[in-house]
Formats: structure tokens, sequence, C-alpha cells
């Protein structure tokens, strides 16, 4: 088990996306909201004449059905999705994506690992009414037999 999986998080982090065995699964999601996040305290960067210039944020916040975690979406996983769905953030609402946990991703120079989405339309990828807030529980078991885990979401112990 990933060390910050016992942290209290109200963020889903690539430690969420790992099985029983800690082995990276892909999640079947929907999304339900999308939102601008603005962070308590802002990253500043270092300009080459000495001073510091606050960083401007370039997440934003995704709500899944049934889930109890959101996304911080960066520039990366925003495309990826605009790619599937289109640039308007009101055409994600109710479409389904995959999320990866992706060992790669690299944040300020340095390999730190995080989230990506697939670049292509899930299987099993049923629209919601973003006003219907609970999975349909046929839906979540198929997504839970087809990617091994019955019951789990991310972020429980297995």
């Amino acid at each position: 088990m990933h060390y910050k999986a016992l942290v209290e998080n109200d963020y889903l982090g690539q430690w969420d996306l790992v099985d029983a065995d800690g082995k990276p699964r892909d999640a079947v999601v929907k999304i339900l909201k999308v939102e601008r996040w603005a962070p308590e305290v802002r990253r500043k960067k270092r300009m080459p004449d000495g001073t510091y210039k606050q960083e401007p944020n370039k997440r934003i916040k995704i709500t899944f059905a049934g889930k109890r975690k959101a996304w911080l979406a960066g520039p990366v996983s925003q495309k990826a999705i605009a790619d599937l769905y289109g640039p308007d953030v009101t055409s994600w609402i109710g479409k389904a994506i995959t999320l990866y946990p992706d060992s790669n991703v690299e944040m300020g120079g340095k390999r730190v690992g995080g989230i990506r989405v697939r670049p292509s339309i899930p299987r099993l990828a049923p629209t919601v009414d973003p006003l219907d807030n609970p999975v349909d529980e046929k839906i979540r078991e198929k997504q839970d037999e087809a990617f091994g885990r019955p019951g789990r979401e991310p972020g429980e112990e297995g």
C-alpha cells in the first residue's frame, strides 16, 4: 500500500488506482461536475532576477458520479477529455472516461507520477443524468468485475 493512501485526502491520487496487490489499475468513471478550483496557497515560481511570481492555477476540479473523491485535473488531462468530448465542459457532464495511474508524470522537472485519461471512450460508457448522483448498481458491478475489484472504490483498502 502506498503511504499516501493512508493520508486523509479529498482528492483522487495515483495511489488510489491500485488493486489489492498494489498493481496499477484503470478506473472507468462518469463525470458529474466540472468546476474551477482555487488552491488555498498558490505556488510561487522563482524568476531569473531572483524575485518570485505567483504561478497561475491550471487545474480544474472534476467530481464523479457515485464517488466520494474529486480529481484535480491538469492541462494534459483536460486536453485528453476535450479531445474525447469537445472543449465545452458542459458537454463532459454525464460522460465516462478511463483514468489510469502513470508513473512517468513529471512536475517541476521531477518524475512524481500522477493520473492520466485514456485517449478513447470507455467500452462501458453509459451517460448519467447529472442530477442522479447514485451510480446504477448493475453498471458499477460490471465495471468492478472488468477491473477485478468488486465493491472497491478508489481510496478504499482492498
